[in-house]
């Protein structure tokens, strides 16, 4: 324990770590590698390279736009040359026809795209849709539009349109050497990687990370999937459009096949996996790598034929494939032991004064009274009926435990409380307020918080980092941090907090998942069998901590097989079996149900153990 105060100047950095933390970012240390490429063309190559080096930026900037939706959220678009094309098209149409400045026309491919973006991920990001179906609309975009403008006369169909070269200046973005256009694509790299950066370093680079990691635990966690998928789709498609426009300024003409192509994504996706996604270095220096190699393997391998040179992009996208999983720069990661590549530094106190748990809706009731209510709810999947008619009340301040052999419907109940799929006939209330068919974060948001059976973590989260993601929603990030600090003393997790989430003991991995629904502020909290797997000292551990989360005014409603544990924790029990409830009451009375046994055991034990409470009670035995 530090003893440091619960303060937001406690939790912030000083200036002269933050300016050191930035320069060992690596947004700066791509920067910087940008930058000496600029300086070696300019010293070093002849003006053929020089356009070499100004196609290769050009391929930079596009990789990183395609890696905040690709490698940062998780989202595989195959749809990015669509949106190169929009920015080339805008950018020359709007020039050739109406004397608009290119710089006016990028503004308008930009704005374009987005709309295309966000056209695009409606269906797929709003209906939870796989990410292969996303994949495969984004490439029927591209192609839609491949053949939709091939066949537009205005547009110059499959022949192409030129640029007009009137003018020439920073104004009309045509110049008469090549060294004003890689000033200008090196420019646009370090506005784009500075911005990302800044993105990264918020709220929304948690959430994008959290939802790459884990949809479900991101959901649970109060996460919106849908905003957040959408907002870096849009990003990403405005600034892969930027692209489109300057492509269209330096070679002067385009036609469908150069900036509509299949090739425009291939090449986008080799160079990304190749330096490694998910990280800001790696598209960068994928590019810088496999492009200059690839022209001089063209140069070389031209007696070969036209594409030979491809081979080469191949052979190294199998290479890393099989031998660097993490690309270039994952395989650098690990080896410096992130000595020099940091990201951002969370800072969540390390200790804080006693203090309540947080909670978003604390619930105005007092002890016995309703706070949820299910009337009649079941749950279809196809022909099979997971959930017939379950009728439950949860009143407030209680364990309540649900219990059933496997398969009776209890994780299914679960996931209809807290939004993961609505109910096929009904009602859910909380506090009176009906929930059922709302979404998983709109349920959070509501006070239901939720562990899942098989732990769900996020996997290149630290423990401070994934509960602080999960108090994020809503609150400011110095209120998260308070909360993160709180909660991980209270479920024991302090001495850990710096370790990444993938290298926890079972026993660890349930406690985060207790910390991760305590810190969205729950007024119910489903405990789905967080038991499972301990040793007899880890149980007797979280049945103290359950109670005293109880004793704080948090009601729970337990799943749960370690009987001994149900029985001594649960103020009531319910029992499913076959998607019904067959038994509810006191623990007493409910451990002698004969149904339950029946449901537990089958017909043979519970008449055997009718046989022995009947020879008991002849032999005069109580």
């Amino acid at each position: 324990m530090s003893g440091k105060p619960d303060t937001a100047a406690g939790l912030s950095r000083s200036p002269a770590d933050a300016i050191a933390g930035a320069l060992r970012s690596e947004g700066a240390v791509a920067i910087l590698v940008i930058w000496v490429a600029v300086v070696i063309a300019f010293t070093v190559l002849n003006a053929y390279w020089v356009s070499v080096a100004v196609m290769m930026l050009v391929w930079c900037y596009l990789c990183t736009a395609w890696n905040l939706i690709g490698g940062y959220v998780g989202q595989v678009s195959f749809g990015h040359g669509a949106f190169f094309g929009v920015g080339a098209y805008c950018t020359i149409y709007l020039a050739t026809t109406y004397g608009i400045s290119p710089w006016l026309g990028m503004v308008v491919g930009m704005a374009l795209s987005v709309v295309l973006a966000l056209a695009a991920g409606y269906i797929p990001f709003r209906k939870g849709l796989s990410h292969l179906v996303f994949a495969l609309l984004t490439l029927a975009l591209a192609y839609a539009l491949f053949y939709g403008v091939s066949g537009v006369r205005a547009l110059g169909g499959t022949n192409g349109m030129f640029m007009p070269l009137d003018e020439t200046g920073l104004a009309a973005l045509r110049f008469n050497d090549l060294w004003p256009f890689l000033l200008v694509i090196a420019v646009f790299n370090t506005v784009l990687l500075l911005v990302l950066q800044a993105l990264l370093n918020s709220r929304h680079g948690f959430i994008w990370r959290a939802t790459r990691d884990n949809e479900a635990a991101a959901a649970a966690s109060g996460i919106n999937l849908f905003r957040s998928k959408q907002l870096a789709f849009a990003i990403s498609a405005a600034a892969t459009s930027v692209a489109g426009g300057f492509y269209a300024q330096f070679v002067g003409f385009i036609d469908p096949h150069s900036v509509l192509g299949v090739h425009v994504i291939i090449l986008i996706l080799l160079f990304s996996v190749v330096g490694g996604t998910g990280t800001l270095l790696g598209p960068v220096v994928g590019t810088l790598v496999l492009f200059p190699l690839g022209e001089i393997m063209r140069v070389q391998l031209m007696s070969l034929g036209a594409g030979a040179h491809q081979l080469v992009y191949g052979a190294a996208l199998v290479a890393v494939i099989l031998l660097l999983p993490g690309g270039l720069i994952g395989q650098l990661r690990r080896a410096l032991g992130g000595r020099w590549f940091s990201g951002f530094t969370l800072a969540v106190p390390h200790s804080v004064a006693a203090g309540p748990l947080p909670r978003r809706h604390a619930a105005d009731l007092e002890d016995g009274g309703k706070i949820l209510t299910a009337d009649g709810v079941g749950r279809d999947f196809g022909g099979v009926t997971a959930l017939q008619s379950v009728d439950l009340e949860v009143r407030q301040g209680e364990i309540l435990g649900l219990i059933g052999p496997n398969g009776a419907g209890k994780t299914t109940f679960f996931n209809l409380l807290g939004g993961s799929f609505p109910p096929s006939r009904g009602r859910i209330t909380l506090l009176g307020q009906r929930v059922d068919g709302l979404a998983p974060h709109e349920c959070t948001q509501l006070g239901i918080a939720r562990t899942f059976q098989i732990t769900q973590t996020f996997a290149s989260f630290t423990v401070a980092e994934a509960v602080f993601t999960a108090a994020l929603p809503g609150r400011s990030f110095d209120e998260a941090r308070s909360i993160a600090g709180r909660v991980l003393v209270r479920v024991g997790l302090e001495a850990r907090r710096d370790v990444p989430c993938a290298e926890l003991t079972l026993s660890e991995r349930r406690r985060l998942e207790i910390a991760r629904a305590l810190a969205t502020g729950p007024s119910l909290l489903l405990l789905d069998e967080v038991m499972a797997g301990l040793t007899p000292t880890e149980v007797t551990s979280v049945i103290t901590l359950i109670r005293g989360l109880r004793a704080e005014g948090i009601t729970v409603v337990i799943i749960e097989h370690v009987m001994h544990a149900v029985m001594e924790l649960c103020d009531r029990i319910v029992v499913l079996d076959a998607g019904a409830v067959i038994a509810e009451g006191l623990p007493s009375e409910v451990s002698r149900d004969p149904h339950v046994i029946e449901a537990y055991l089958g017909k043979r034990a519970q008449q055997a153990s009718a046989a022995a409470a009947s020879d008991n009670a002849d032999n005069g035995e109580t």
